[in-house]
Parts: C-alpha cells; structure tokens; sequence
C-alpha cells in the first residue's frame, strides 16, 4: 500500500479499538467498530497501523465519507495523519468519488460529523483545505429522570415489514430502521393504518438513539413520543444511566423529556478536483 499503510480486515479490531481508545472521544467499542467499519452492506475500506493511526472511508453516490480518522497521541505531529488523509483521498478518487466528507455516512456511520473535542483533527482538516459548512450535535437523556410510560409502544422486527414503511414514508431511513429491526433494537406504535411511529436504538453505537420517524401524515401531533420513551426505557433495562439521541434534528420532542444539548459535530468538505493544491487555511482564516 501506498505511504506504507496496509489495508485492514476484521482481524485488526482489537487493535483498532484500543487505537481509538486512546485517540477518539467518546471511543466507539471493538463490536461498535466491527458493525460500521465491517458490515457487510457498507462496509469501510480501512487502512493503516493499528499501533499508529487508521483512517476509514466509504463510499456514497459521488461522495466519499471518512468514517474514521484516528492518529494515536503518541505519534501526532509527525505528518501520519496528513499521509492517512492522503490515501484516503486517493481511494476515494480512484473509486469515483468527486468530494470527501466528513461523517455524515448513514447508514453504518460512527459520528454525524468531526466531534468539537478532537481539536487535532479539525485544525488537520482545515489545513487541509477542508470547508467547514455545517454542523450536527446529540443530545443527552439521563435514564433516571424518566417521564410516565404512555404505553402502546412495541418491539418491531419484522424487515420486511419495516423496510416497505420505511420506503413509503423515510426512504433516506430505511437502511437503519431495517438494520436497528435486525438487531431488535426497534419499538413502534400502530393504528388502524398500521405502523405509526418507529424509534429505533443501538443501531450502530450503543445507547445512541435515532432515528425516530412518524407517518409523515402525523409529524407534529406527538406519534412518536410513545415509541420514543419504549426505546429509552429498554436501554434503561439494558443498565444504561444515560441515552445520547443522535443527528437530533427538530429540539422540541426530546427537550420535553429533559434532554440537553450534547456532543457537537462539524461537518467538513472538500472537492477532489483541487488535490493538486498545497494544503492551506481556510477562506478568511486568521
């Protein structure tokens, strides 16, 4: 492999995981790593040192999305995590790809973008030419404060089920709604239509929530509240203290159940077509 990095299989994860361990707030664990750099309808193509640093990429239409880039604390600021997102780049180009970004890789995906904390990797992408144009964030639920159970809510694992109300209504959630239904980690409520409400839980990573979605004909009137507190109350069952509601979109539905504003994520792109250039700041950087 180019830079002297060797691609990686599933016989690396003990490695990888205790990289990320030491490297990545909020680590993902070795079976989290193993369902999103190795699943098998998308997996990651995966390069590096575990000893090191790793960086894994996907592909997405015309897009190309790092999965993971970790260098470890030890051997920063000696140029390894400019080469990894060098080969990643180059992959990525060499599949088709005509931008990179960050995160933002549904449906195996690790974090909804670059988390603030890794300060390291952000001030590497910016160098890099990467544009910074959005940002995602979580939110936190403590386990412990929970609201009166509504009840109707069940457990949903029917895919077929699942994945011909998830193309009718979320088609950009069928892939998770079916993975979560695979994992029996998926609860709903019904009317006489049938599913309402989904809200599914520990899909990729554990205790992380989402995504919650109601037949589009109910957005607004409270549908997925029910299966919303099904799902956090099963993790609470599982022994978590604390659920983090992922990719939040609108605030409201989860602030009435006393989450709080969480980890926040910056997502970063850049078009392969000006690799050419020399790394640099950003337009209007100091």
């Amino acid at each position: 492999m180019a830079n002297g990095w060797s691609e990686l299989g599933p016989d690396a994860l003990p490695g990888i995981a205790r990289l990320v361990g030491r490297a990545v707030p909020d680590p993902p664990t070795a079976a989290e790593l193993a369902r999103t750099l190795f699943d098998d309808e998308q997996p990651a193509h995966v390069v590096g040192d575990p000893a090191v640093g790793v960086v894994a990429t996907v592909v997405i239409g015309t897009s190309g999305h790092l999965r993971l880039l970790a260098v470890d604390p030890d051997h920063r600021g000696r140029g390894h995590g400019l080469a990894l997102l060098a080969a990643a780049e180059a992959h990525l180009a060499a599949a088709g790809c005509r931008e990179v970004v960050t995160g933002s890789d549904p449906p195996a995906y690790l974090f909804p973008g670059v988390d603030t904390r890794a300060v390291e990797l952000c001030a590497l992408l910016e160098r890099s030419r990467y544009r910074r144009d959005e940002a995602n964030f979580n939110m936190l639920v403590d386990l412990g404060r929970l609201p009166a159970d509504p009840g109707g809510w069940e457990d949903v694992a029917d895919e077929r089920e699942v994945r011909a109300w998830g193309d009718a209504h979320w088609p950009h959630w069928t892939p998770e709604l079916v993975r979560a239904a695979r994992r029996s980690t998926l609860v709903g409520v019904r009317d006489a239509q049938g599913l309402a409400a989904l809200c599914a839980y520990s899909v990729n990573r554990d205790g992380w929530v989402g995504p919650v979605c109601s037949r589009p004909s109910l957005v607004g009137r409270g549908a997925g509240r029910a299966p919303l507190v099904g799902a956090l109350r099963r993790l609470a069952e599982a022994g978590h203290r604390r659920a983090e509601i992922a990719w939040v979109g609108p605030i409201v539905p989860y602030a009435r159940l006393g989450a709080r504003i969480g980890p926040v994520f910056f997502v970063y792109r850049r078009s392969l077509d000006d690799r050419g250039g020399a790394p640099g700041p950003q337009a209007g950087a100091a």
